[in-house]
């Protein structure tokens, strides 16, 4: 987890801008690199936006879909 920082300082910070893009993309490169299907659902209750991505094998699309409606079901209790 990381607490998304403003644009402002995104805007002003080179390296903070670097440094964030990394931590963000290093959960979607692996699913990218192996082809596989991903879907990020919002987490309802967090003080910050937040995400939980669910990943499937390629060419799983619709039952990584059924999995993710259910989950968002649990999660909004």
């Amino acid at each position: 987890p990381m607490v998304a920082p403003s644009i402002v300082a995104m805007a002003g910070d080179e390296a903070l801008r670097d440094r964030t893009e990394g931590l963000l993309l290093r959960n979607t490169q692996v699913a990218n690199q192996f082809d596989l299907c991903a879907i990020s659902l919002p987490m309802p209750g967090t003080k910050l936006p937040a995400g939980l991505m669910l990943v499937a094998r390629h060419g799983h699309d619709r039952r990584l879909l059924g999995i993710a409606a259910a989950v968002e079901a649990l999660l909004s209790g």
